[in-house]
């Protein structure tokens, strides 16, 4: 019994292990939401910006990381609440989510809000934010770490305001269609969808499009502005502009920039929101010339003409066109412009030119152009910046009048009539032609001269002339000419050139040879003595 104590007493005496105590880290996350900006205007579409704020708590504390961990939200959603609103405002943008936000951290998120017709004032938007978290760690050297999760979720309230002052919108626009290389009106209609009057208003367009601009193209703008005394609540005004393009610009729809400056009831000039709009460029206007033809087109030709007709290839309608022939070295355009009228998207209509074709020039096809001419829908004269090439080739010089026959009774050492038959083979009627004959040796002309009077195209005239012919000319045809002056229609005087003509001469008939009286007289005196003196 004694030993037993003993034992017990000296097991007593021996210090033990303590058995370490379990480790506890609660807390939370603290989710906050705010809006930086919740300032709006009514009607309008607008964005609503979101800070997500985690200002976590400690309820006990332990190792960081596990402090960390029990403040940090994970897999939040949150969503504005859009049937919880009072006001005529749609939510177009759905729940977003964080997948983490430590504590002390800030999450940026965007709504996008349409704002109806809304009463200026304070409105609450209720936001639901909804989150999961480790509420509790509890670890220990001796022991596996364990946590408790939990889910939150919540509503929150954040405050916007509807200004009372005016706010503008476009409501329509006009077809706003312009050529490139023209110019038209661009026109849209401003309305003040605010809940205050605006007074002294400018409203300012701009384009940054290169080529794109407001006015004319003798004065082009990047900007310009509109006045408006007043627009009132619902008041809608339409407003106008003349803009233009140049003809680099390509086809294609480009943005036009809309800000209205106002002054508000302290007097005090504010700026709206900027509003877009847009123009339309079309491809620039466009014109063939089709069918093209020529009339006395050659070498020495005073009225060469040129007929054909222009075509609108474009989509529009022109008025008061007019074609013009451009200048050509070494050519003189004696009427180079046709004028057309109005020309309606796919109209032909014929047009013609006249020029003068000198000497100098020589047979060949040549490159001739042409610049059109018109007014638009506005009354802006316009001209198209590339000539319409067309190739026409000049022909070799022609005389006007041609020999087609010829008829002599003249015989050598005898005189007759020498008739010449000339065809006419121009275009146009001329008036007092009249034929003048050229001979040299063994021939010449008594009357060399023969009126033909007005000749018709392709009419063929007798030209009669009195002609000689020595004694010593041969039974051949001799070389003659002709020359051809007569008047055209207006009034120019013309020559042709020298037409050759062979005049056939017969050979003479025969009988006694016409002698002088006193030289026939001696012959027979002599040929009477050479009979005396023979007979003796």
């Amino acid at each position: 019994m004694i030993i037993i104590v003993a034992v017990l007493v000296a097991l007593a005496t021996v210090p033990l292990p303590v058995v370490a105590a379990e480790n506890l880290v609660t807390g939370e996350p603290e989710i906050s939401i705010s809006s930086p900006d919740a300032t709006f205007e009514a009607s309008s579409s607008q964005t609503l910006s979101l800070s997500v704020t985690n200002d976590g708590e400690i309820r006990k504390g332990g190792q960081p990381e596990y402090e960390q961990e029990v403040q940090t939200a994970r897999n939040m959603r949150i969503e504005v609440l859009e049937d919880r609103i009072d006001a005529p405002i749609d939510i177009k943008t759905g729940s977003q989510t964080v997948s983490r936000l430590a504590s002390g951290g800030t999450a940026s998120l965007q709504y996008q809000l349409e704002i109806g017709d809304a009463k200026p004032g304070t409105y609450r938007i209720p936001v639901e934010v909804s989150y999961e978290h480790t509420r509790a760690i509890t670890y220990g050297p001796y022991r596996d770490t364990e946590r408790t999760e939990s889910e939150d979720d919540d509503i929150q309230y954040i405050t916007i305001t509807i200004e009372d002052k005016p706010q503008f919108s476009i409501v329509d626009t006009d077809t706003n269609a312009i050529h490139a290389g023209d110019n038209g009106e661009f026109a849209f209609s401003l309305k003040n969808t605010g809940t205050r009057e605006a007074t002294d208003t400018r409203v300012t367009l701009s384009t940054q499009t290169s080529g794109v601009y407001f006015g004319t193209g003798a004065s082009p703008s990047q900007t310009t502005s509109v006045f408006l005394s007043s627009l009132a609540p619902n008041e809608t005004r339409r407003l106008s502009t003349e803009m233009g393009a140049s003809t680099d610009v390509s086809a294609g729809t480009y943005p036009i920039v809309v800000t209205a400056e106002y002054e508000n009831d302290n007097g005090i000039t504010e700026t709206s929101d900027q509003l877009q709009t847009g123009i339309t460029i079309q491809s620039e206007r466009k014109f063939t010339l089709q069918n093209l033809s020529t009339t006395d087109f050659r070498v020495d030709e005073p009225e060469a003409q040129i007929q054909g007709e222009l075509v609108n290839e474009g989509d529009s309608t022109v008025h008061n066109a007019v074609v013009q022939m451009n200048q050509k070295q070494g050519i003189t355009i004696t009427n180079g412009e046709s004028a057309v009228g109005d020309l309606g998207p796919g109209d032909a209509v014929p047009i013609s030119f006249t020029v003068d074709i000198p000497p100098s020039v020589e047979p060949s096809t040549q490159s001739f152009s042409y610049t059109v001419e018109y007014e638009n829908a506005d009354g802006d004269v316009l001209t198209t910046s590339t000539p319409i090439r067309k190739s026409l080739q000049i022909e070799p010089e022609r005389d006007r009048f041609k020999v087609v026959g010829v008829n002599t009774s003249v015989a050598s050492g005898g005189s007759g009539t020498l008739t010449v038959s000339l065809r006419y083979t121009g275009s146009e009627p001329v008036k007092n032609a009249n034929a003048k004959l050229f001979t040299s040796d063994p021939l010449s002309a008594s009357d060399d001269g023969a009126y033909l009077g007005r000749v018709e195209p392709n009419e063929t005239v007798s030209a009669t002339f009195q002609v000689s012919a020595t004694d010593d000319a041969l039974n051949k045809s001799y070389s003659s000419s002709i020359e051809v002056r007569y008047d055209e229609q207006d009034g120019d005087t013309r020559f042709t050139g020298s037409l050759s003509v062979g005049v056939p001469v017969k050979e003479s008939s025969g009988g006694i040879p016409f002698l002088p009286v006193g030289l026939l007289a001696g012959g027979i005196i002599l040929a009477g003595g050479f009979v005396v003196y023979k007979r003796r």
